[in-house]
């Protein structure tokens, strides 16, 4: 696409973008100007942390069309001279930087991950995973930062298992992570951390071409011969993104589950007396712990408009999840928690041809994870209140800053 496709995309409301990140000054409340966006400017004109044009849609069905609709292009982002939510330009071999059909054939080999009897052997090592991290957790002075001993390192255990990847790296790979999933980070920071995680990959896709396990990225080097299998750069760039994916929004929604249950003690006590109510209380634990704007926009390969709105060509489009999740149009008393809600729509993991993948593993983390968690430490509580927490404005996916515990 040329510069010109992008370059007059929503200038015409400069004036009344809203600049990203919007903070939150109640650290487990959402902005209440997204709120107000939602019913009175859902397709709002905002500006990127980058100084990027944007439009931020805020309505269930709204994000829904921007999802799955063929006119909102993935790919496009990485073109030269489109809007960008990141300092440096995306990589068009990860796939989520990707449209169909390219997109169709690595999701097909991608999912193989995900395979039904991938997930039947993974349950018990979920098990000795949430395990091990307790015995660790028992074993630390009090109070605990939760984050640090249980909800990020749950999720990066499981995912390291899957792909192969050695989890004694795990230092590495968090530092790596932070610094691309911040967004105040500079193009040099995000580009020297995606080297170092493409270099490590590499190495490890080497290692495993040579010396193959029964893991998915030894799975995915020993078909690299056969017709429409990945190139070098696609395995390496899939294995990046299952890997930063894969345990970051876990992380968010375990700990801000772990908030609501201990918050809604009935509602705890209800699940811990019958165990047939965990699989809604996962549902409502990720409606309600998914995080804000997605780092991840659509371009417009067409002239439309929305509500009113034109979108000029070219025009980048942003969705929110916690309001379209919130959304009273879809959702009865949409701010409330409760693990008995009757869910009418369940978009929390993305929709259309980008559904997460990994969204059968994050229902089973947090499933397990949480059980074992209140099993092992029924007396789990927050050590202060929640006007100590800090979110964390400058990640792209947020999540508290620490998450203290005492049991």
């Amino acid at each position: 696409m040329s510069n010109e496709t992008f370059s007059g995309a929503t200038d015409s409301a400069s004036a009344e973008r809203l600049q990203m990140p919007i903070p939150r000054v109640d650290p487990v409340r959402i902005p209440e100007v997204f709120a107000e966006l939602r019913e009175e400017r859902p397709v709002c004109p905002i500006s990127l942390v980058t100084g990027d044009p944007a439009l931020l849609v805020t309505r269930h069905e709204d994000l829904k069309h921007v999802l799955t609709d063929r006119e909102f292009s993935r790919a496009a982002v990485c073109g030269e001279y489109a809007p960008r939510s990141q300092a440096v330009r995306p990589n068009p071999d990860t796939i989520m930087n990707m449209d169909p059909p390219r997109h169709t054939r690595i999701r097909k080999l991608a999912a193989q991950a995900f395979s039904a009897e991938r997930l039947d052997a993974l349950l018990p090592r979920i098990r000795r995973i949430a395990d091990d991290l307790m015995d660790e957790m028992a074993a630390m002075p009090q109070p605990v930062d939760l984050n640090e001993a249980f909800s990020r390192p749950l999720p990066l255990r499981i995912i390291c298992d899957m792909l192969g990847v050695p989890f004694e790296d795990w230092t590495r790979f968090t530092d790596w992570t932070e610094t691309i999933m911040t967004i105040s980070s500079t193009a040099e920071q995000i580009g020297a951390a995606y080297v170092a995680l493409r270099t490590y990959f590499t190495d490890l896709v080497a290692s495993k071409r040579a010396n193959p396990g029964d893991d998915f990225l030894s799975a995915l080097t020993r078909q690299s011969d056969a017709e429409g299998a990945l190139t070098e750069s696609e395995v390496i760039s899939l294995g990046t993104f299952l890997l930063v994916a894969g345990h970051e929004t876990s992380a968010t929604v375990l700990t801000d589950g772990v908030l609501n249950l201990l918050t809604h003690p009935d509602q705890l006590a209800d699940l811990m007396a019958d165990p047939s109510l965990w699989p809604g209380a996962v549902e409502e634990i990720s409606r309600h712990g998914i995080p804000g704007v997605s780092p991840f926009p659509r371009i417009a390969m067409a002239d439309m408009t929305l509500h009113g709105v034109d979108i000029p060509k070219g025009t980048a489009m942003v969705v929110n999840y916690e309001t379209a999740l919130r959304d009273p149009r879809v959702y009865d008393d949409p701010e409330a928690f409760d693990i008995r809600r009757k869910q009418p729509s369940q978009v929390w993991f993305g929709h259309g041809p980008h559904f997460c993948l990994g969204a059968p593993v994050a229902r089973m983390e947090v499933e397990i994870g949480l059980h074992a968690l209140f099993t092992r430490f029924p007396n789990l509580a927050m050590a202060g209140t929640t006007d100590d927490l800090r979110w964390k404005n400058n990640a792209a996916l947020g999540g508290f800053e620490h998450f203290l515990v005492t049991w």
